[in-house]
């Protein structure tokens, strides 16, 4: 099966790829040419995290063909990587919501399965200094998912949270609204292509796609402090 690769490319030649067909599936490469050789790999192992949550597969026993849909430089001023792309004008239908909270639900899963027990100790500790900690890069998953909201809606319809002891609650308490705001899209906010004062567009399709990039993104990083305080042990 073929999917459509858009790259994303800043000066220094450090690459994040996409893959919009399955949301959620990218990668960060060192340079175009990686972030392509890598390509097909990438891919499946994202089919194979939708097979573990029980999201549709593909047809059985297709190959895994990338073709290269896309690649710009990066635009952001801040030196970030930001991507929108032409596929990403299409408005988002009704009937594809229920599909894009259902994969929130998975990567929110899987992020909660790996941080949810462990010790206060450990979500506050830092792998070295300067660096994040489990808590912190938490905290800063609930932001962003606030902040995602106010690309395409009003900024203020949404609310600003009171300061939580609890990171989980936090979490809980953004993605709530996050569901029913994004949910209750209207026609108008599924088709609008919103363009920021830095320049930076972005469209329901886009905030979609950075919902469980993002998401996924961190439950690696998670995933990476956990290795570096148990070497440091």
């Amino acid at each position: 099966m073929i999917y459509d690769v858009y790259l994303q490319v800043q000066r220094t030649g450090r690459t994040h790829a996409h893959v919009p067909a399955l949301p959620g599936c990218n990668w960060l490469a060192a340079t175009p040419a990686e972030a392509w050789d890598r390509a097909a790999d990438s891919i499946a192992a994202h089919l194979a995290w939708l097979a573990r949550h029980a999201q549709p597969p593909p047809p059985a026993g297709e190959p895994v063909v990338p073709r290269l849909a896309q690649q710009r430089p990066s635009t952001a001023r801040d030196g970030h990587l930001v991507g929108f792309f032409d596929c990403e004008r299409a408005p988002v239908l009704p009937t594809e919501i229920p599909g894009f909270l259902d994969l929130m639900a998975c990567a929110r899963a899987d992020l909660l399965a790996l941080a949810r027990d462990l010790p206060a100790e450990a979500l506050r500790q830092r792998p070295a200094p300067g660096s994040w900690s489990i808590q912190e890069t938490l905290r800063h998953v609930a932001g962003a998912e606030r902040w995602y909201l106010t690309r395409i809606l009003d900024p203020a319809t949404i609310p600003v949270f009171k300061p939580t002891r609890s990171v989980w609650q936090r979490l809980a308490i953004v993605r709530a609204l996050a569901v029913d705001r994004l949910s209750g899209l209207t026609a108008a906010e599924r088709s609008a292509i919103v363009t920021t004062q830095s320049g930076e567009r972005w469209s329901a399709r886009k905030v979609f796609r950075r919902f469980l990039e993002h998401e996924r993104e961190h439950t690696a990083h998670v995933q990476e402090i956990l290795g570096q305080l148990t070497a440091a042990r």
